[in-house]
């Protein structure tokens, strides 16, 4: 009997022990459905077959069914089309290495509703003596790093500004359609662009008119181009355009690539609305053909060169490159090292055209600039104040130009004779947008004790391109001081006579080709006619310039034109010179 009591204790014990372990069981596996189902990270079951046994709350959200819907699908018909092929490549090696490391792979998956979105995948093979061979598939939304890695590649090969290629990526794309003109046997092109008075735009409407210009012409540029062809932005307003494939011989080649420059130039010429005003922008392009064998480097420097010819062929136009623009490229830089110094070197003068008024009197001058170069001889401003622009020299020799102009007119007061006289001198838009330049024509003025009304200050159209409150208050401070303004080449490109009255100018000088022109049939006699009786009826003086003939000068009185400038009166003359003129004109006292 005490045997049997012994023996049914230890049962008793043994049925708690094994309850306790069932509990214990039953709360382990509570604890993983919790985990798994719970899990930050989407987690599926599938079959070797293919078809999902299993998957937890966060695998269902992103597959857009619940667990129970998706058992009857199999995990392929979630991978996306374009990624398939490569998954069933995957997975294949993943069965085949059971027990091994989990494989990752990065593929696109997609939802039931058909949304796609990458994602990282972590795949392994088990064994189990229950369920047999299984595979679990632990899986990521990698949205936002793909997102971010995307932006990442945007910002190192792409324009912010245009999202055109930039020079990273361009000489990248270059190398691969050289390769592709070695391989193929054709001929291609690449063709640089520059925007014509870009500069001038910046300067006097502000970057942001700038930029829309600049992104506008990128999405003009893109639009006009083969889908073969590259545009990139090299930066500033310099496009570059790689045309591949254009044809099997240099003939062909330059045919299609002169089409399609024109085409591009044509394109970037329609009026651009840039947001209150429209702007019309020219461009001139430089091309250069290339063949199997090129060089990267020198491609890019020879395009630059046809630019450049371009440019100074009077801009607006698609000029190819010609091995004898190597010889002007070496000789420009040389010219630009020389210009640096020319104004340490005492190379620069200043010479001055007489100006008359209507009754044959001498009533003042205009101050011109030339360059005396060591070698080449006395220069005009057309041969080198565009360097001088664009390397910035423009503004200190600008203000060397403006001292030396009122030590002159404070020198030509001190004689009876020529103490009346004024004296213009040509501001660029780049000068008269400096913050300093009014406190410099004050020092200027006080420093010669020079009469500001004799000085007439004249400014190119670009200056006064934005009658914005910075140009006119800025207009008003030298007005102040009391010099006359002026706005020089009147009746070419932007001419807006809405400016004359905002500006409160004093003085417009009509352009030199409007007044050649006067006598000739179906001529711009009537134009200047209308602008001579208009500024007549606002108060403003007119100077008519390039005046080289008898005939313009009566015509030009019978409209009451008051002063003339022109070789029939008397050429640009130098310092020395001009004080011998004084002898023989008759100055107004």
């Amino acid at each position: 009997m005490h045997e049997l009591q012994v023996h049914q204790l230890e049962l008793e014990m043994q049925n708690d022990a094994l309850r306790q372990a069932q509990d214990e069981l039953e709360e382990s596996r509570n604890r993983y459905v919790d985990l798994f189902e719970s899990a930050p990270v989407a987690y599926a079951i599938v079959a070797p077959d293919g078809q999902l046994t299993q998957a937890n709350q966060l695998a269902s959200q992103l597959l857009g069914l619940s667990p129970e819907q998706l058992r009857d699908y199999s995990f392929d018909q979630f991978i996306a089309p374009c990624d398939r092929e490569r998954w069933r490549e995957q997975v294949s090696k993943v069965w085949t290495n059971r027990l091994g490391e989990p494989r990752e792979h990065e593929l696109l998956l997609q939802g039931a509703e058909g949304t796609q979105f990458p994602a990282q995948l972590q795949c392994v093979a088990l064994e189990s003596s229950h369920t047999g061979p299984t595979m679990r598939i632990a899986f990521f939304d990698i949205t936002e790093r793909a997102e971010a890695a995307a932006e990442i590649h945007r910002l190192a090969y792409f324009d912010a500004l245009t999202g055109l290629p930039n020079r990273r990526l361009l000489l990248d794309r270059l190398a691969q359609t050289l390769a592709a003109s070695e391989r193929k046997g054709l001929y291609g092109a690449i063709v640089f662009l520059d925007l014509d008075d870009f500069k001038v735009l910046n300067d006097t409407r502000g970057h942001d008119a700038g930029d829309r210009l600049l992104a506008e012409a990128g999405r003009r540029l893109r639009a006009a181009l083969r889908e073969v062809d590259t545009v990139a932005r090299m930066g500033g307003d310099e496009f570059v355009v790689l045309l591949d494939g254009l044809g099997p011989t240099q003939d062909s080649a330059a045919l299609l690539a002169q089409s399609i420059g024109e085409k591009l130039r044509q394109s970037i010429a329609e009026p651009v609305d840039l947001g209150g005003f429209s702007f019309h922008c020219t461009t001139s392009i430089g091309v250069r053909l290339f063949g199997p064998g090129e060089t990267e480097a020198e491609l890019l420097q020879h395009a630059d060169l046809a630019l450049y010819k371009a440019k100074s062929a009077g801009r607006n136009r698609v000029i190819f490159f010609d091995p004898s623009m190597q010889a002007v490229l070496d000789a420009r830089g040389r010219l630009e090292d020389a210009l640096g110094n020319a104004l340490r070197d005492g190379q620069m003068e200043l010479h001055y055209q007489p100006r008359f008024n209507g009754e044959g009197r001498l009533v003042g001058a205009e101050s011109l600039l030339r360059w005396r170069h060591p070698k080449h001889g006395l220069m005009a401003p057309r041969d080198f104040l565009g360097i001088a622009g664009q390397t910035g020299l423009i503004l200190p020799i600008g203000r060397w130009v403006l001292d030396i102009a009122c030590a002159q007119l404070a020198a030509w007061s001190q004689d009876p004779v020529t103490r009346n006289l004024t004296l213009a001198v040509n501001i660029s838009a780049l000068e008269f947008q400096q913050s300093d330049f009014v406190e410099h024509v004050r020092r200027a003025l006080d420093s010669y004790h020079t009469k500001p009304e004799h000085l007439t200050l004249e400014l190119t159209e670009g200056a006064t391109l934005d009658c914005n409150e910075e140009t006119l208050s800025r207009a008003q401070e030298l007005q102040d001081l009391g010099v006359r303004l002026s706005v020089d080449d009147f009746g070419r490109g932007w001419s807006s006579l809405s400016r004359l009255t905002r500006l409160r100018l004093q003085e417009i000088k009509i352009d030199q080709s409007l007044v050649a022109k006067i006598g000739q049939p179906e001529t711009d006699a009537i134009l200047v006619s209308a602008i001579i009786a208009l500024a007549g009826s606002l108060g403003l003086t007119i100077v008519a310039e390039g005046v080289e003939t008898e005939a313009q000068r009566r015509f030009l009185a019978s409209q009451n034109c008051d002063t003339f400038q022109g070789f029939l009166f008397g050429a640009p003359l130098s310092p020395a010179d001009f004080q011998r003129f004084l002898r023989d004109a008759r100055p107004c006292h």
